[in-house]
């Protein structure tokens, strides 16, 4: 829309006019006002909602740096090369948008939308997007090329690679995106959904990807070494000569992933020991002696990391025990006590804790998909003072596990997963639910008073 522009503008900046007739180059970036950006943008609104006088949006190669685009819609906008240096573009519809070999630095972009965006080349470094759409944008290698004495050589200045060193995208949506060759060096990418999404050789060195879901992502050649991947989603992902020198892959899923051909030195895996028979009898019975002594005898079972899959462990007393990451899998827990108990980043889905008492404890990005909490007591635990001490399940994954006539009132839910959850007559009161997913998910007859929705998807 260079020549819309101009025309917008002709009658008050003549000299903004004939500079935008002609071709920009890296020399001479047109520069918009807010007010003619704005007169741009409703032209582009009309043409996308095929309104008359709507002209689609052409601003290649302008200099858009330090205004603000937030909340309009510019989906399919040519955007080729554009300065939008700590632009705001919070809540902007991009869809489809070319973006190529823009320059995005340190822009504000929350929640934005950029599915399907041409988004090759650009640089994002230092950029704020948390809770943007991406799903199927192309974020690999781009260079503007120009024809010159009969040569393409770069049109702009600009890196080989597309830069999201130091971005913000937590709690972004990434599946099926295109990120091979990228340079992603210590980006935020917590609990980001990289379902699909093909990575091959991104340099994700010390990129934070904590509780991030990459399953079935391609990590062919790429680079992780020192990336946090606590929790992380990494089942059926191609691991194939992936560098994962010193990464935390603590509680993280890995079905159907072959890490034969990995570089682990270094690297914390979730590799869980078995433990049956007399073993487990012996820490059992230590522990049972020193929850009854208040910790004068016996001793605290310390669980971390084991393999307790598909036992009976019904009705075992395992209150305030440590079972961070272990696997839990289907294991049979009803009526079991852990009160206060350590499960954080445990592998629980398809188990069974009907009737368990759990209050009080810590299942922050538990895996529980698919598990039976039926008629479980996840409410507060009193303490000493009066005071209440909630449940934490707060960003774990709860994918149609059945809840019907739980007590979760004031549990910690913030972030969690309960699409297609079955909470049937469980009581919610004074529930944190922030950002949870909630698609699907049957809450017929449960009792929802000051239960906090703020931002929950799904309802």
């Amino acid at each position: 829309m260079e020549q819309k522009a101009s025309a917008d503008s002709a009658a008050t900046t003549p000299t903004v006019a004939a500079e935008a007739k002609a071709k920009p180059t890296t020399a001479t970036r047109v520069r918009l006002t807010q007010e003619q950006l704005n007169a741009v943008v409703a032209r582009h609104e009309a043409f996308a909602r095929s309104r008359p006088g709507g002209a689609r949006a052409i601003l290649k190669l302008y200099d858009l740096s330090g205004l603000d685009l937030s909340g309009r819609v510019l989906a399919g906008a040519d955007l080729t090369g554009t300065r939008l240096v700590g632009t705001r573009l919070n809540g902007t519809d991009l869809q489809g948008a070319s973006l190529f070999g823009s320059d995005l630095r340190r822009a504000q972009m929350v929640r934005a939308n950029f599915g399907r965006a041409d988004m090759r080349g650009v640089l994002l470094r230092g950029a704020m997007m948390a809770g943007c759409n991406l799903m199927q944008a192309d974020l690999r290698n781009g260079m503007l090329m120009n024809a010159a004495g009969g040569d393409l050589r770069p049109m702009v200045q600009m890196s080989a690679q597309a830069d999201l060193s130091d971005a913000v995208l937590a709690r972004s949506n990434l599946s099926q995106a295109k990120i091979s060759d990228s340079f992603v060096l210590q980006t935020d990418l917590r609990d980001t959904c990289l379902r699909g999404s093909k990575l091959m050789r991104a340099d994700l060195r010390n990129a934070d990807l904590t509780g991030c879901d990459m399953e079935g992502a391609d990590l062919s050649e790429a680079n992780l070494s020192g990336a946090k991947l606590e929790g992380a989603n990494l089942s059926r992902t191609v691991m194939r000569h992936t560098k994962l020198e010193g990464a935390n892959m603590l509680g993280a899923l890995t079905d159907g992933v072959d890490l034969t051909t990995a570089r682990l030195t270094g690297a914390r895996l979730a590799e869980a020991r078995a433990l049956y028979g007399e073993e487990l009898a012996e820490i059992l019975e230590q522990h049972d002696a020193w929850v009854v002594s208040n910790g004068k005898n016996g001793k605290r079972a310390d669980l971390s990391g084991r393999d307790l899959s598909g036992l009976d462990l019904s009705g075992v007393n395992l209150s305030a025990a440590v079972l961070r990451t272990a696997k839990i899998r289907a294991a049979n827990l009803s009526g079991a006590s852990l009160v206060t108990a350590d499960m954080s980043l445990a592998d629980l889905r398809g188990a069974t804790l009907f009737e368990a008492d759990l209050r009080g404890v810590n299942l922050h990005r538990a895996s529980m998909d698919e598990a039976d909490l039926s008629s479980a007591r996840l409410g507060p635990l009193v303490i000493t003072g009066g005071h209440q001490w909630p449940a934490d399940l707060s960003r774990a994954r709860m994918r149609k596990t059945i809840l019907v006539t739980a007590d979760l009132s004031k549990a910690k839910l913030a972030g969690a997963d309960l699409e297609g959850a079955d909470l049937s007559g469980a009581r919610l009161s004074g529930a944190n639910l922030m950002n949870a997913m909630l698609a699907d998910a049957e809450l017929a007859g449960a009792r929802m008073d000051g239960t906090d929705l703020r931002g929950a998807q799904g309802l």
